[in-house]
């Protein structure tokens, strides 16, 4: 007789082991998601309104040095700027209150504290030499209370957005605060106004985790220490460096200072080596740096230590940056902490690239379109920048996922030389060696401008002025198109299963935008008539169109079925999204979505699949390309499937980019073409205007 255990099939085997996981996965301990919870948290949120608070702190001024670049011009300059542009009125204005001396001592000393009192006191004639104590900084007998105020309006602004009761906000406050440290003033600040507000946000509990994003072009070595041992708060910190020899001189202000115990891996600096940075190289950080490691924090708050000394003509930055690129960074980061972003204003000095910030910033707060910017349409990254990205890379790799696919060597290998093309190795250098000598300079110790100068930079603002006043001007509404006669395309006979393109996709559609208040917030655009079958012709073979339009003796199947309304569905669908077009390109609109069915991208040049007729999205870009003399049109598919239409029409064109975000299984998942992978690039004069991004579900095998 055999004893043995009759051996299972493997097809058994594999059934038994997903059986365990699934009793698994059903204990009691399973968390089940809100799919909604998202766009719930977030509907309530957005109708919030942007707050501003302002504190131009007329009385702390420089008395011995008229030139000195911290000045309540500082202040009164920007808010001139946002009452020409009327954005302060669209905001909520908010109101300081009052916080007690012990909060002020969760970030700083009683020393510092009394310190900074005492110069209320001291006579006149005696504050040059008490200030020249610390470095870079001047007091007046109104000092004392105009940081405090400074810091009030900070925590008053960032503790509503932090709750909940504002959506994001300007905090328009002088003196700054980035470089005051626990216990010492530092570089025209007195209390850290953003760590202050991070800090009470975590320890009221109205978040836990925020996000500090600091673009002044001094290194804030005061944020960073206050947070340098700590997870629940990621410093992000863009600033000159020059290896050392800018202000403030500091070894901790390189990319290899990230932190300390559990804090470590979230203070990231991007010190910047040389001058002349502009948008593109400022982006390129963005890009690589900041977001992947934002969306991986995932903050509850971000709160921006604006300093706009980065921008074009400041004397003490010396770099390119536009006033409207720091509304594509808000704007950026929005799409974090459900938008609760406040901006507090730290450096700045030269004073119209400085007010131009400011209202770039704002109009983004308040939801208006950035300006675009005017990068090259193949931009360059500085040498000195790329090695600098790779080194925060490298130093940060070990800490957030989104670098570990950055793949690695071990260096030096015996007779191999760098590919200096595709390899990087870290190369840290420290070139300050100055002594810090004691008392500090009180006067003349920066940079200014000659009247030259002054007079060319000004013209560069004023030009940006212009381009942004004969920008695109539309109204600051979104639109929408939909007609109930799209509901009425179905197929004529039960095709044997559920189809999932049906009529329920737009009446699910609509009821959620009137559950979430955005019918109401939104304009219905009204379709007009478009000849659409001349428009169809200019990206669709006629014979097929034909059929297309006589569909009575075609045979239907479950991706591709017709009745008596299908015809007339497809018109409407084209005449709907060409109208939605227009408008848009009209202003009588600012953007809009289209609520049409049959969908379209499966559509190629004489024959389709996929539920898809006609291809309603190219229609619209040739719309506007013959029309309405566009340039450039950038289509964004991110359907799960691969819309090989809309590559198919697309494919040798260079004024049509499009980029596929899609299910791809190598070649297995619908609509099964090779063409879906990423080396299909375009061709002719449309070669690297496609982009695939195909994505692989990676096979398990399950081990016995």
């Amino acid at each position: 007789m055999n004893n043995q255990t009759p051996k299972k099939k493997l097809s058994a085997l594999i059934a038994e082991k997903r059986s365990q996981k699934q009793k698994r996965d059903n204990s009691d301990n399973l968390v089940l998601m809100d799919p909604h919870e998202a766009i719930n948290s977030y509907v309530q949120f957005q109708c919030k309104k942007t707050g501003f608070i302002e504190q131009e702190s007329p009385e702390h001024y420089c008395l011995w040095d008229n030139n000195y670049p911290e000045h309540p011009g500082r202040v009164s300059v920007p808010r001139k700027r946002l009452e020409e542009l009327q954005l302060i009125e669209r905001c909520e204005k908010v109101t300081r209150q009052t916080f007690s001396e012990e909060l002020f001592l969760m970030k700083h000393t009683k020393d510092l504290i009394d310190k900074l009192k005492r110069s209320s006191s001291i006579p006149r004639n005696e504050l040059e030499k008490y200030s020249s104590n610390w470095d870079s900084v001047y007091f007046t007998k109104d000092t004392f209370l105009s940081a405090v105020t400074a810091a009030e309006s900070a925590l008053t602004l960032s503790l509503k957005v932090a709750q909940g009761s504002l959506k994001n906000g300007l905090a328009l406050i002088r003196p700054p605060g980035h470089h005051a440290m626990k216990d010492e003033m530092c570089g025209y600040c007195f209390l850290n106004n953003v760590a202050l507000a991070a800090d009470a946000a975590i320890s009221k509990q109205l978040t836990k985790k925020v996000l500090i994003v600091d673009h002044d072009v001094h290194h804030g070595q005061g944020t960073q220490r206050l947070f340098y041992e700590r997870d629940d708060v990621l410093y992000f910190s863009i600033h000159r460096y020059e290896n050392g020899l800018f202000w403030p001189n500091l070894r901790e202000s390189e990319s290899d200072y990230i932190g300390e115990g559990k804090g470590k891996g979230y203070t990231v600096n991007v010190p910047l080596n040389e001058t002349g940075m502009d948008d593109s190289d400022y982006l390129a950080i963005i890009i690589n740096i900041l977001l992947p490691i934002a969306y991986e924090f995932k903050p509850d708050l971000i709160l921006i230590s604006a300093g706009f000394d980065c921008a074009i003509g400041c004397p003490e930055g010396e770099m390119n940056v536009s006033p409207h690129f720091f509304a594509h960074l808000v704007s950026l980061l929005s799409g974090l902490a459900d938008g609760k972003v406040v901006v507090c204003l730290e450096g700045g000095y030269f004073l119209e690239s400085l007010a131009e910030g400011v209202a770039c910033s704002l109009k983004a707060l308040l939801g208006d379109f950035p300006h675009p910017l005017n990068i090259d349409s193949k931009p360059t990254v500085k040498d000195s920048l790329q090695k600098v990205i790779n080194n925060v890379k490298y130093f940060l790799r070990e800490y957030w996922e989104c670098f570990k696919h950055e793949p690695s060597f071990d260096y030096p290998i015996e007779g191999r030389d760098i590919d200096e093309e595709n390899e990087h190795v870290t190369n840290i250098r420290f070139e300050f060696v100055g002594p810090v000598i004691i008392p500090y300079e009180t006067t003349g110790f920066y940079p200014q401008r000659s009247d030259d100068e002054i007079k060319t930079y000004n013209q560069i603002v004023d030009d940006y002025r212009k381009e942004y006043l004969n920008g695109r001007k539309c109204s600051n509404v979104v639109g929408y198109v939909y007609d109930d006669h799209l509901l009425k395309h179905g197929p004529t006979e039960n095709l044997g299963k559920t189809i999932p393109e049906r009529s329920e996709r737009l009446t699910e559609i609509i009821n959620c935008c009137e559950k979430f208040g955005l019918k109401e917030r939104c304009k219905l655009i009204e379709t007009s008539k478009h000849d659409e079958r001349s428009w169809l012709e200019k990206i669709h073979e006629r014979n097929y169109l034909n059929t297309v339009f006589q569909l009575e003796n075609v045979p239907e199947k479950p991706d591709w079925f017709h009745n008596e309304y299908t015809s007339s569905c497809i018109q409407k669908s084209i005449s709907s999204i060409l109208s939605l077009a227009k408008a848009i390109h009209s202003g009588d609109i600012r953007s809009g979505t289209a609520i049409i069915r049959p969908p379209g991208h499966h559509a190629t040049f004489d024959s389709s699949s996929g539920f898809c007729f006609v291809n309603n999205v190219v229609a619209a870009g040739e719309y506007l390309i013959r029309q309405e003399k566009y340039k450039r049109i950038l289509i964004v598919d991110f359907d799960i499937h691969h819309g090989n239409g809309t590559q198919n029409l697309t494919y040798d064109r260079s004024d049509i980019l499009y980029l596929s975000v899609h299910r791809f299984d190598q070649g297995k998942f619908f609509p099964t073409c090779k063409e879906a992978d990423c080396t299909y690039t375009g061709k002719n004069a449309g070669e690297g205007y496609n982009v695939n991004v195909p994505f692989n579900k990676v096979s398990s095998l399950i081990l016995i």
